[in-house]
């Protein structure tokens, strides 16, 4: 678990942006739809399987892992059961956990996670929110609890990252920040900037 900086994808995110983002320092991606139903899903999947040079992780949708080709799978806390999705995959698969405090990112590696997101950081239009955003606060209050990579996601931009950043996060999770840019590269790319400057 190198990565640094880490993309999430929707079902229809031309690949033509997830290869710029990769080019410009992206280094894991998620594929998060909601919207597609599981066959569509699992095509998305496959497709960028094939596709990616860096790894590949579904959102939830651990029933579909052997099919799809993808690295791991991304669980929340109100998923399936962290434990169940690791004894269904093996150890070989990588897997996340979606974190909001500092009790369940100590209690993540007990229950078989290979890496957590911590979040939200800010408030973010991707997502509905259900835990208040606590940006850097947060980061400081959690980052110690664990040995496992950490993740911060929610509303992080290159603005907003070197905050994260000085309070001890060394990665982030992103979806708009790069998506959404006129330059998915160069927006990759000043985000991982961000990410060495201490």
């Amino acid at each position: 678990m190198d990565a640094k900086l880490y993309l999430i994808v929707g079902g229809t995110t031309p690949r033509a942006t997830i290869d710029a983002a990769v080019a410009g320092g992206v280094d894991l991606v998620q594929l998060r739809d909601k919207r597609l139903d599981d066959d569509a899903f699992l095509a998305r999947a496959q497709e960028l399987a094939r596709h990616l040079d860096v790894p590949l992780v579904l959102n939830d949708r651990w029933h579909l892992f052997e099919e799809s080709g993808a690295d791991g799978v991304h669980v929340g806390q109100d998923d399936a059961p962290i434990e169940q999705v690791r004894r269904a995959l093996g150890p070989g698969a990588l897997l996340g956990l979606s974190t909001h405090d500092r009790a369940e990112a100590l209690a993540a590696r007990a229950r078989g996670a290979d890496y957590i997101g911590l979040g939200p950081m800010y408030p973010t239009e991707t997502k509905a929110l259900t835990y208040e955003p606590r940006g850097a606060a947060l980061v400081r209050e959690a980052i110690d609890a664990t040995d496992l990579p950490v993740f911060p996601i929610g509303g992080i931009d290159a603005e907003r990252l070197p905050a994260l950043v000085e309070a001890g996060a060394r990665r982030a999770c992103v979806s708009r920040a790069i998506l959404g840019a006129d330059d998915p590269q160069a927006a990759a790319e000043a985000l991982r900037r961000a990410l060495t400057r201490f």
